[in-house]
């Protein structure tokens, strides 16, 4: 059996017989899609690069992750369990707090944060220096980084070096390291480029003598964030005068 169609009804309302194509469909307004002021377009073009992949196996393609979304660019990972944890540990101790505070975001790639005690208290004690005339005393900062260093969360590997813990917050992206030209003792170094990867640093502090103990706990896998005692509490409190 032969079914016969009109012409219009086979190109559709919109086609012109005469042209021979259809036009191009009208833009609409109300759809167009904005662009991200976040991305750049492009970033997924066609590259020379081919990858040959063994027989059997499969590769898909991503966009490239990006921070441009984060104020100043720079961003960390940080864990939720400890992010919880500190808000309540530090309730009534928010000198201590600043102090983490300001350490994590002063972390280079791989956690270091190079600053000074001096550095630490003005930074802290900026909007209070403004309004009053005075700023946190050194002092403060350094029992606040003592405690620190007490529960585990920070490690001062040299003098205004503070290498933050891993397992709770961490900076990615590359860090310049020292390898060895030969795998022998005393073999001439270079230094290299290499991406910050969280569980190898984590393994080395393990491995690294000069790692305080407390430290090494809350790097091992499944740490147990510490719990915090009346006594310690109370001695809190008569050293910060409850603030």
């Amino acid at each position: 059996m032969h079914f016969a169609m009109s012409a219009s009804s086979a190109r559709g309302p919109d086609v012109d017989p005469a042209a021979g194509s259809s036009p191009a469909p009208a833009e609409n307004p109300g759809r167009r899609r904005r662009a991200s002021p976040y991305r750049q377009p492009g970033s997924l073009a066609p590259r020379p690069n081919v990858v040959e992949l063994p027989a059997g196996h499969t590769a898909k393609i991503q966009p490239p992750l990006t921070s441009d979304g984060f104020i100043g660019g720079g961003f960390t990972m940080d864990s939720l369990e400890f992010l919880r944890w500190a808000s309540t540990y530090f309730y009534d101790d928010n000198v201590t707090l600043c102090v983490l505070l300001f350490l994590m975001g002063s972390q280079e790639p791989g956690g270091l944060a190079c600053v000074t005690q001096a550095e630490i208290s003005e930074g802290i004690s900026k909007m209070m220096k403004e309004e009053t005339g005075r700023k946190r005393d050194q002092s403060q900062v350094s029992r606040s980084i003592s405690k620190l260093a007490g529960l585990g969360l920070v490690h001062m590997p040299k003098r205004s070096r503070y290498q933050l813990q891993p397992a709770a917050t961490l900076r990615g992206g590359s860090a310049t390291v020292d390898r060895p030209v030969r795998q022998r003792p005393g073999a001439r170094t270079v230094k290299e480029r290499v991406k910050v990867d969280q569980l190898d640093l984590l393994a080395d502090l393990l491995a690294d003598p000069e790692v305080p103990e407390a430290f090494k706990d809350l790097a091992k896998p499944d740490p147990v964030l510490p719990h915090r005692h009346r006594e310690e509490a109370e001695s809190d409190q008569k050293a910060t005068g409850g603030q």
